[in-house]
């Protein structure tokens, strides 16, 4: 294994470790007192991830025995898994990393407006991924429901007015229920293939 040192007196040292399979560690001393790990390695097995495991034990173990049990807090993040055949990690709108279950790709193309893809997962069933932005999941259909009132609200024979309505989630649900009318208000966005005026009626007799 390759070190090397560097030091830049008043901002701290960074350390990094090479391994002739490329597999490298970065240790970085902040002169605050943050130490930071962070270890890169192809593992395409639970052997080889088990490993990396017991190696970040010795680490750990080694950095409380140099510090005299000064450290205040250890900190240890799962590992990211990159370049596997199924992207099961994906930002969401205030940019956050969120990793899913993702165990099969049922539907991936481009529209002249976006990338549409559906990925399924155990825990949410079926996910609707439009231009990377995560919009809907099967699983959110207690949330439909909690919206329309949860069963406590009759809408047999009356007109409906859903403003805002989205994927069509309410629409969809709604009308197994009976309604004598439902229109649906939506403002037109870029991203949705299906609406291109600033206002879209839907009615249904």
């Amino acid at each position: 294994m390759t070190e090397t040192v560097h030091n830049w007196e008043d901002h701290g040292y960074l350390v990094t470790y090479i391994k002739k399979n490329g597999s490298f560690a970065n240790l970085r001393i902040h002169p605050h007192g943050l130490v930071l790990v962070d270890l890169q390695s192809y593992n395409d097995d639970m052997k080889g991830r088990e490993e990396v495991d017991q190696l970040l034990n010795k680490v750990e173990e080694r950095m409380k025995e140099l510090f005299h049990g000064n450290i205040k807090r250890v900190k240890r993040l799962p590992a990211i898994l990159r370049g596997g055949v199924i992207d099961r990690y994906w930002p969401t709108a205030d940019g956050r990393l969120v990793e899913y279950d993702i165990d099969e790709v049922v539907y991936d193309e481009d529209s002249p407006f976006q990338n549409i893809k559906i990925l399924h997962s155990k825990q949410f069933g079926n996910i609707l991924i439009l231009s990377g932005d995560v919009n809907l999941a099967e699983s959110d259909l207690a949330y439909t429901q909690a919206i329309m009132g949860s069963g406590k609200e009759d809408y047999s024979g009356k007109e409906v007015l859903i403003l805002g309505g989205g994927d069509g989630g309410i629409l969809y649900e709604i009308v197994k229920l009976k309604p004598k009318m439902v229109t649906m208000v939506e403002i037109s966005f870029d991203k949705w293939p299906i609406i291109h005026i600033n206002l879209s009626f839907l009615v249904i007799p």
